[in-house]
């Protein structure tokens, strides 16, 4: 079929934008082509609510396919057939197409969102259907069709497709400011950052680890965590915050059943210190109502007020099955259920209170020296930059000190 090939790209919750749309979608061209980078694409375009690829002879689909599927912003997508406005090009295509699927059944659905088309979206239905009847003896189906081929004509040219692929939704990597991730190697915090890159936000990501003490697998698991993530939002940020000698001393100030508590209110401190230094405006975590000890209701308050900066919780309503799903959907959970030793598993009490109010930490916190030590694991943590697309998936990054970027 030699007809050009071309991507109709098509959004929904972007086109509600107003005043501020242009610049919506402008974040959903480049996000495409940052997406299908060096697949084969020539050209991506806006043209009023749709977005157009074109792509190259050799690209192939299948690869462009799975790209667009990972676009937040992208509703819908579809393989199109480019000809001509006059019915003497669309009938061809339509013909060939039926040919080569050979369907059990049919529908033609065609739109004319050109008025000055001669033949109106319903005349074009009966028209191009009775056309495939008699070349192929294939049956009408206008409710379950086996094959819907799809016929747009817009004011310079006609679009031919058959199918409609589904995108992610949500809104363009970018419209949607910056924040902060706290990152273990575990299922869910992967997967609260990609909810927030799915709602337009750029996600820093920041992992604790405890090495030397322990292995450094949850170090590995965190970066190739970043490295997946950065399929979705294209630029990554990890940090890698050392956090042992910190947990030691909070050992010798904190009661058992109190650490846990204690130990996220200074990961939450050390997140926020370098959310202000990039730029962040809130701090995300993978908490869920009631999962563990520190994810009760006043745990998580208490853990809370530690900080100025808002955080959120995109996954605090979901049970431990959705989140799972989730992550199967988006490639992380493989690598998420790796074993390893995170820094919380080395200095977790056996028995961690549920209820710890401000009350009982602010004192035992005030014979710490705080903000001495969350500037110290801030000045020790190591910074590695991720970009898509990458020349090897899980390929080593170069890795450096907060104070040098790479």
């Amino acid at each position: 079929m030699d007809a050009p090939r071309e991507v109709l790209i098509r959004f929904h919750e972007v086109a509600l934008k107003g005043r501020n749309r242009p610049l919506f979608i402008n974040a959903l061209v480049n996000g495409v082509r940052r997406a299908t980078e060096g697949l084969g694409v020539r050209r991506v375009w806006a043209v009023h609510l749709l977005v157009r690829m074109v792509l190259e002879p050799e690209a192939s689909w299948e690869a462009v396919r799975q790209q667009l599927a990972t676009v937040s912003g992208v509703a819908k997508f579809s393989l199109a057939h480019r000809v001509c406005t006059s019915y003497e090009a669309i009938e061809p295509l339509v013909l060939a197409l039926a040919e080569e699927l050979r369907p059990a059944s049919f529908r033609i659905s065609a739109h004319r969102a050109d008025k000055r088309f001669p033949l109106t979206s319903r005349e074009l239905n009966i028209r191009l259907g009775a056309a495939v009847q008699v070349r192929s003896g294939i049956p009408v189906d206008l409710t379950s069709p086996a094959l819907d081929v799809h016929v747009e004509v817009l004011p310079r040219e006609v679009f031919v497709y058959i199918h409609e692929e589904p995108g992610p939704g949500g809104l363009p990597v970018g419209t949607g400011g910056r924040t902060v991730c706290l990152m273990s190697g575990g299922i869910d915090s992967p997967v609260a950052a990609w909810r927030m890159v799915h709602r337009g936000c750029l996600a820093t990501l920041v992992h604790f680890h405890s090495f030397p003490l322990v292995e450094g697998s949850s170090r590995e698991k965190a970066k190739e965590l970043a490295e997946i993530l950065t399929r979705y939002q294209y630029d990554s940020r990890l940090y890698l915050v050392p956090f042992a000698d910190l947990q030691k001393r909070v050992i010798l100030s904190v009661p058992g059943p109190l650490r846990v508590v204690a130990y996220r209110r200074f990961m939450l401190r050390i997140a926020e210190a370098i959310a202000k230094q990039e730029g962040a405006t809130a701090l995300v975590t993978g908490e869920s109502l009631g999962q563990v000890s520190s994810q009760t209701l006043q745990n998580m308050a208490t853990i809370e007020q530690a900080v100025a900066m808002p955080v959120l919780r995109p996954l605090v309503g979901m049970d431990k099955q959705e989140i799972i799903d989730q992550a199967q959907r988006l490639g992380t959970y493989e690598t998420s259920i790796l074993p390893d030793e995170d820094c919380c598993t080395l200095f977790v009490p056996r028995s961690p209170a549920t209820r710890v109010h401000v009350a009982h930490v602010e004192p035992l916190e005030a014979t710490l020296d705080v903000a001495g030590l969350v500037s110290q694991a801030v000045a020790n943590a190591e910074v590695v930059d991720y970009h898509h697309p990458s020349p090897k998936r899980f390929a080593q990054p170069v890795v450096a000190p907060a104070h040098r970027r790479v």
